[in-house]
């Protein structure tokens, strides 16, 4: 049994001491209860989750235009799928599953998933396109990659490339508007490991998934192109998690709760 002595602090094994500190700590802890179960709801109520199957061919450097662009030749795909995103600041996306194989060079039996390969060059070096950033990698080709867009159709100079070489150790990323970006399997490791976050920008309206492919995936370095010798698909299943603010609110009152007891 725990009661509380005169100046607020808790003894274990004593009778009660005073009923006005005790009926307090009951009535903020009922309270604190309530705002936990509130937030709890809250949170699941408003995740967004789903799936969504990306073709090889998808054309990531497409995200927010109505034409998949070809400015490197050898085949501009097919415009990439997208996730719709619910207004909110503070958001976040998981990727709970992503599995299949996808192929950057079909006669050859090329097939890898979604962390890419060594396949062509084993390196990627591609340009931006179009208001779309384009994407490194020094050890990896053909891996799933995401654009997040605020509903405008990309245009002008772009943000900074990605050099994505050691994203799939991060733990979370917070991607720039239309700037190309590393999901693959959205783990810190290949097949295992901590599931990544990716933080949403403020304005973003939808997160398109596909992939960067170029003539020798742009080595050394060039345009967006040759989708067209590509098979294959992935499923992705995601979560996006919107700002935790009821979270908040429960964690003040603990909080406050907290310096009442002292």
């Amino acid at each position: 049994m725990f009661a509380m002595d005169p100046v607020g602090r808790t003894r274990v094994g004593a009778g009660l001491l005073s009923r006005r500190p005790c009926m307090a700590g009951h009535k903020m802890c009922t309270m604190m209860i309530a705002i936990s179960a509130a937030a709890i709801s809250a949170a699941t109520v408003d995740a967004q989750a789903g799936f969504v199957s990306v073709a090889a061919t998808s054309n990531i450097f497409g995200a927010g235009h109505s034409i998949a662009p070809d400015p490197g030749s050898y085949g501009p795909g097919t415009l990439p799928p997208f996730i719709e995103l619910a207004a909110g600041t503070g958001r976040s996306i998981t990727f709970d599953t992503v599995t299949g194989e996808v192929s950057c060079l079909t006669r050859l039996g090329w097939y890898n998933g979604p962390d890419g390969g060594t396949y062509a060059t084993g390196d990627t070096d591609i340009l931006s396109f179009n208001g779309i950033s384009g994407i490194t990698h020094a050890s990896s080709t053909m891996f799933l990659a995401g654009v997040f867009t605020d509903g405008t159709v990309p245009e002008g100079l772009a943000p900074e490339r990605q050099n994505a070489t050691f994203a799939s150790t991060a733990l979370s990323w917070a991607p720039q508007l239309f700037q190309s970006f590393f999901i693959g399997d959205g783990l810190t490791g290949t097949g295992s490991g901590s599931v990544q976050v990716f933080h949403i920008p403020d304005s973003a309206t939808r997160l398109y998934l596909g992939f960067a492919d170029a003539y020798g995936f742009g080595d050394p370095v060039g345009l967006p192109g040759s989708y067209n010798d590509n098979s294959g698909w992935l499923d992705v299943g995601y979560t996006v998690v919107p700002a935790p603010t009821t979270l908040a609110i429960a964690a003040s009152a603990c909080a406050f709760a907290a310096r009442r007891r002292r």
